[in-house]
């Protein structure tokens, strides 16, 4: 179990990310943000609320980033870099490759996940349990680097139980709250990338060329071969990625697909290839002991003006049925998902 109930004072103490030294700025903004004893919360206030009533409160806002150089000195081919010859088909341009094991691939799973651990690190030092709402942001930056930047909410439950290791998860607080009460927890930020590219050959020359054949709008099946190779393999990196962490499951997020025009690195036939970039982002879940109900409300009929009398019947239904409360959602879900990991 991890001790989480009073973050650490000393800046020295704090955990260091790799790549960061003891004065790095982010660590900085650590100690400013320890020092106001305050907290930001960028969702609307209806997040807010549901945060709550689920059993969270919001300890601050956390951020990670990370700049990536693309570049691989193992393909000298023409070209952007890190796109090398695994992507490339034979002469008779047969069909696309999606190959998980690229180089330039890997660096873009890297970049997500080391950026990812930093946000997380900032939540550990805020005391937080885990990070709700994460936004996840791939662009280029300058010449042959991508920026990566993870920004959320952290939040610690109002638990007696602290869970084993911080929980990130892109739902939103309302989502949350509706995942926990149907028995569903969700523990881990999960990444499904693929990359595909497929050579310009003969029949998509001929399909892309204007004015040919009956009808001029057509399938280009070139295209339709590359786009469905790159999304099925981010499909199946994701259930790898989700089964890895032990997940029965993942709530998705979103699903981008970025499309890309390079130089051919055999120069075959002097065309150029075409370059299908899939990622899906989503949350990993594991289903929850359902034997304890949740602490309900009774649905409200009726408003009464008179506040004393309502306080009254409160008291009198609390002591008609002195049985103790049920915990709350945070509560329930950290110990069931403890006991989970520690068997």
């Amino acid at each position: 179990m991890r001790d989480v109930s009073d973050a650490p004072d000393d800046q020295s103490a704090w955990p260091v990310s790799p790549g960061y030294g003891a004065s790095d700025p982010r660590l900085v903004r650590l100690d400013r943000l320890r020092a106001s004893r305050g907290w930001s919360f960028p969702g609307p206030v209806g997040e807010f609320a549901a945060a709550r009533v689920a059993g969270f409160e919001p300890v601050g806002q956390v951020f990670g980033t990370t700049v990536a150089f693309l570049g691989d000195p193992a393909f000298p081919y023409v070209g952007p870099p890190g796109l090398g010859r695994c992507f490339v088909v034979g002469s008779d341009g047969g069909g696309s490759s999606a190959d998980q094991h690229n180089p330039l691939l890997a660096t873009l799973r890297e970049a997500r996940e080391l950026a990812l651990s930093r946000a997380v690190a900032e939540c550990e030092a805020l005391g937080g349990d885990g990070v709700i709402g994460i936004r996840l942001s791939a662009a280029e930056f300058l010449s042959h680097t991508m920026e990566v930047t993870v920004e959320g909410t952290a939040v610690r439950a109002r638990s007696l139980t602290r869970p084993p290791a911080p929980f990130t998860t892109h739902v939103s607080g309302q989502d949350l709250a509706r995942l926990l009460d149907s028995g569903w927890m969700p523990f881990a930020l999960v990444f499904g990338l693929a990359l595909a590219a497929r050579h310009f050959d003969d029949s998509m020359f001929q399909q892309t060329r204007l004015g040919v054949g009956a009808a001029g709008n057509r399938e280009v099946s070139g295209y339709t071969r590359l786009v469905n190779d790159a999304r099925r393999e981010a499909r199946r990196t994701l259930e790898i990625a989700v089964g890895e962490r032990g997940g029965e499951g993942a709530v998705i997020g979103e699903a981008t697909l970025r499309f890309s025009e390079r130089e051919c690195p055999r120069q075959f036939e002097q065309r150029s290839d075409y370059v299908a970039q899939a990622a899906i982002l989503g949350s990993a879940v594991v289903s929850l002991e359902r034997s304890t109900p949740a602490t309900r409300r009774a649905p409200l009929t009726i408003m009464k003006l008179d506040r004393r009398a309502e306080a009254a019947a409160d008291d009198a239904a609390g002591a008609a049925d002195p049985s103790p409360a049920a915990p709350g959602l945070s509560a329930r879900a950290f110990a069931y998902w403890s006991s989970r990991r520690s068997d």
